[in-house]
């Protein structure tokens, strides 16, 4: 509904998630220069339509009607203005500026030309890895080390002075849970001392370059200065090796090339302006990617318990179960010659049910082993005339 109303006014927005949406606006509107966009600029650039704050607060207010409590109590639209983030220390509404990489990676920020500050930063894709650097930021309210990242995205977008952070060089780790006995087993190999039920390890993330399984897991440790030279244990074969030097045919993934493909994540829900799926080089105004139903592809919904937590081990191996249709459809012949026969002969003879044969004779999918029994009966048992 907010999109629509949005789009009717002639507007659109950087991002939508499933409770909130930030919509392109000004104060008085105007245009924007966008690639794709459906207006032109004077130079003929193309260009999207920023909504005023007073028709954006007027779409606000029309989702009045849908609040379900109250009144008297809790008054006013389902939706409202973050106006800790719209407004300044001094109270006045000001403008804010947004860096989209899809849906749900974006960052909100303001800036004077020279400088940028960040007012909100997206943890999405983010959140899984153990911190570089400890502390959170109370403005965005985010882990000190992403609102560090996200400032190099901007201000790099932004031709702004940017210094990369002194940890986007540090290995990648993710906080894994000891919650088997044969991952507490291996680890106690390295310290026995640390290694107790439900206490944490470190798994750096690899990119395997051999052809045998590697899975490392390590003490648990805050100082990420001791990541590359502490000892990890292969879970598959009990070899210990270090990151640096390396003693294992794999490439170690670290934070500036999380980073560097962060920010070249295609939206793939999304077509670009050229209605072309998707790039990591696609920018501009997005289009709605038509979806058409060509068939059903059964896949089991059954996860791992621990993957409730994010720093359960089974995380480390996830898992998609497809489910093959096992269904057979009789043939054109085999349909003719099971109407030939009278339900009791083929019920009698195969031990089906008539529902099952039914289907069969209209050609609908049985299971295989019910069309093997109605094939090797026609096969054996002739026509009674």
């Amino acid at each position: 509904m907010l999109e629509r109303m949005v789009t009717d006014a002639g507007g659109s927005y950087l991002m939508c998630d499933t409770d909130s949406m930030a919509i392109v606006a000004s104060e008085r509107g105007g245009l924007v220069p966008c690639n794709g966009g459906p207006h032109r600029m004077p130079d003929g650039t193309d260009a999207v339509k920023a909504l005023s704050w007073e028709q954006t607060r007027g779409i606000v207010d029309k989702f009045k009607t849908l609040n379900p409590y109250d009144p008297g109590i809790v008054r006013g639209s389902i939706l409202n203005v973050v106006e800790e983030l719209n407004r300044d220390s001094d109270g006045n509404q000001r403008q804010i500026y947004g860096y989209g990489i899809s849906a749900k990676r974006y960052a909100l920020y303001t800036h004077d030309g020279l400088q940028m500050r960040l007012i909100k930063a997206s943890e999405h894709g983010l959140g899984l890895y153990y911190r570089p650097k400890e502390g959170r930021d109370s403005d965005c309210e985010v882990a000190l080390w992403i609102k560090e990242g996200w400032e190099w995205i901007v201000n790099r977008a932004l031709g702004f002075p940017c210094r990369e952070p002194d940890w986007f060089r540090l290995p990648v780790m993710r906080r894994i849970a000891i919650s088997t006995p044969n991952i507490m087993k291996a680890l106690r190999k390295l310290d026995r001392d640390k290694s107790r039920p439900y206490n944490f390890a470190l798994s750096p993330v690899l990119l395997n370059l051999s052809n045998e399984p590697i899975t490392l897991l390590g003490p648990f440790e805050k100082n990420a200065a001791r990541w590359e030279r502490m000892p990890y244990i292969n879970i598959h074969d009990g070899a210990t090796h270090t990151l640096n030097p390396p003693s294992a045919l794999v490439s170690v993934q670290t934070f500036d090339l999380v980073f560097s493909q962060y920010l070249r994540h295609p939206e793939y829900k999304s077509l670009a302006p050229d209605d072309a799926p998707c790039q990591a080089d696609s920018h501009g105004l997005l289009k709605r990617y038509p979806v058409t139903a060509c068939g059903f592809h059964l896949i089991g919904k059954e996860t791992e318990r621990g993957w409730e937590q994010a720093e359960d081990i089974s995380t480390l191996f996830p898992s998609l179960v497809r489910y093959q249709d096992t269904r057979s459809i009789p043939g054109q012949i085999l349909q003719q010659r099971l109407k030939q026969r009278s339900l009791d002969t083929l019920q009698g003879e195969t031990g089906l049910s008539r529902h099952t044969i039914l289907r069969a004779r209209r050609g609908q999918p049985v299971h295989p082993r019910s069309l093997r029994l109605l094939k090797n009966l026609v096969l054996r048992v002739p026509v009674r005339k």
